[in-house]
């Protein structure tokens, strides 16, 4: 296999593909390494432990999330070149997907500025061993359990996540949720989220908007004019809120 530089190395996505050693390891790091299918076999010991640092990093994990061997235990204990655990086996699989991305399908991209833009481990991981999006999340957890299920979600998630760029917490994911709840004619749910999205957000003009669309659904017309009204002095161009106050003081 053609060996590939550094640079793509550490763009690769997944933990840990490489294996260190066909038996549990008499020291760490080992002086040579076996079991490598993705990366080069003459790989130096330096950059086969960056990059394993790397994935780490990438998916917020450690190393025995794909080798065999204990949280905790010395790394010497571990048996990195098994391939028992799926993961491991799945990382193989997301290299050579980013190295085809990279290598082939990018360079494609006609008139490619520069510098060019590579696919890497964070791209979609962003610190996630599974990356999915938070919208993925809250709708399991809305099956699961309704509107508090989310809400319980949706606190944890943000205590855990906000500020490392895992998930998106601008204010656009609960009112495209409540937004579809709308749709299906429950404004209680919707107006609920909208709720918890303006503790969040108190100067937001279209979580105002939007509670009072929720309340206009509702039947209560004062609640609404006063969710519109308020959003209407945050932002004097929202022009969905001044034609609700209209359509509601029309009579």
């Amino acid at each position: 296999m053609t060996a590939l530089p550094f640079r793509a190395l550490v763009a690769l996505t997944c933990v840990a593909s490489a294996s260190l050693s066909a038996q549990v390891q008499s020291k760490f790091p080992p002086d040579s390494f076996t079991n490598l299918k993705v990366l080069p076999k003459n790989i130096d010991q330096r950059t086969l432990i960056a990059t394993m640092r790397g994935f780490a990093m990438a998916l917020g994990v450690r190393c025995n999330y794909c080798h065999v061997g204990e949280e905790g235990a010395p790394l010497q204990t571990f048996n990195f070149a098994s391939d028992d655990k799926r993961t491991k086996r799945t990382a193989r699989v997301m290299m050579d997907m980013v190295h085809h991305i990279n290598a082939e399908h990018l360079q494609e991209v006609p008139d490619r500025p520069q510098p060019v833009v590579e696919v890497r481990c964070e791209t979609c991981h962003r610190g996630l061993s599974r990356p999915r999006l938070i919208q993925d999340v809250l709708d399991d957890a809305f099956a699961a359990g309704g509107v508090d299920s989310v809400t319980r979600a949706y606190r944890a998630l943000r205590d855990r996540y906000y500020g490392t760029g895992s998930y998106d917490f601008s204010e656009r994911v609960l009112n495209e949720m409540a937004r579809g709840l709308q749709q299906k004619q429950k404004p209680d749910q919707a107006l609920a989220l909208l709720r918890l999205n303006a503790e969040f957000f108190p100067n937001s003009a279209m979580v105002y908007a939007g509670m009072g669309e929720a309340l206009r659904q509702q039947g209560d017309t004062a609640g609404a004019l006063t969710q519109f009204r308020h959003a209407l002095a945050i932002d004097s161009t929202l022009g969905m809120a001044r034609q609700r106050v209209s359509e509601l003081t029309r009579h």
